[in-house]
């Protein structure tokens, strides 16, 4: 029998419908907007139909994040919450202590890239690394619900930051909580009338942009240290990347790019084979609740 999944909102989604169809699951599909074609308006009547989940997706709005996990938890093995997680650390913790029977973990695809060993060893014999998510023009629908802080919390710092932390934690799992924090930045350097030729999302000329568009984070873990920077407008170049600077001044390069499907279903895999193992589940809620520390100081 096949295990079912289901996918809560079929924006990012539908990169999760793919990948848990090609993963041999059954997926149910739920979005309110019908232009979606989704299999349900709302989860309450997919959990009716359906009673259990092998694992529930939760791809939708920041701030729907914690009633859908409320709502969908009690009734899934494992629930994935799409970056950044919840509000806050606390919250974040509040919620995995309220169901213990279950296992959520905050969705952290870039952890799994194939390519994650090959950079491991890159880093262990660099003296500083900058991972880098710069974008030329792409701040993501400005004026609606990412640009506003109330629904997204913040802005680049909770869309881009996440992935570039969760890096950090892949490539150095033993000193990441331990690291110094040498300084971090957030600015705003955009207003909404200059977002209209954005190259990500429509555009809601009327809305709310209050959110950082920049930030940067510096650590130093006594032998390297680590210059993570998130621009949605620099303005200039694409620059998504992985620079490991040599100790005889050489630079290694790799390009992130878009994280490929691969990823996505070694995480979903190694967290089902993972079920039953508490010590790895125990990893993952340090991981998730230092990311999400990292990302409300902003």
């Amino acid at each position: 029998m096949n295990p079912t999944s289901i996918v809560i909102g079929m924006g990012i989604g539908s990169l999760y419908k793919s990948v848990l169809k090609e993963l041999g699951h059954d997926v149910v599909t739920v979005d309110s907007d019908i232009a979606k074609n989704a299999d349900f308006p709302s989860v309450v009547p997919a959990i009716f139909s359906y009673k259990h989940f092998d694992t529930a997706h939760i791809c939708t709005p920041n701030f729907t994040h914690h009633l859908l996990t409320e709502t969908i938890a009690p009734n899934s093995k494992i629930v994935f919450i799409e970056k950044p997680g919840l509000k806050t650390s606390a919250e974040w913790q509040t919620v995995l202590s309220g169901h213990k029977s279950r296992r959520i973990m905050m969705v952290k695809n870039n952890m799994w890239r194939d390519e994650i060993p090959m950079l491991q060893e890159l880093a262990s014999r660099a003296k500083r690394i900058n991972i880098n998510w710069i974008n030329k023009n792409r701040v993501p629908s400005p004026g609606t619900w990412f640009t506003n802080k109330k629904y997204a919390f913040g802005g680049v710092s909770r869309d881009l930051m996440p992935h570039l932390l969760s890096i950090f934690i892949a490539l150095n799992p033993q000193q990441y909580k331990t690291a110094n924090e040498i300084s971090r930045n957030s600015l705003r350097k955009w207003q909404l009338q200059d977002l209209l030729d954005t190259e990500y999302g429509v555009v809601n000329a009327n809305g709310t942009y209050d959110v950082d568009d920049y930030c940067s984070i510096v650590f130093d873990d006594y032998t390297k240290s680590w210059h993570l920077t998130a621009d949605w407008k620099d303005g200039n170049n694409d620059q998504r990347n992985i620079e490991f600077i040599m100790s005889d001044g050489s630079v290694e390069t790799f390009e992130l790019g878009l994280c490929p499907e691969s990823a996505y279903k070694n995480m979903i895999r190694e967290a089902k084979t993972n079920l039953n193992n508490s010590a790895w589940w125990k990893e993952q809620y340090e991981q998730d609740y230092w990311i999400h520390s990292q990302v409300e100081k902003f």
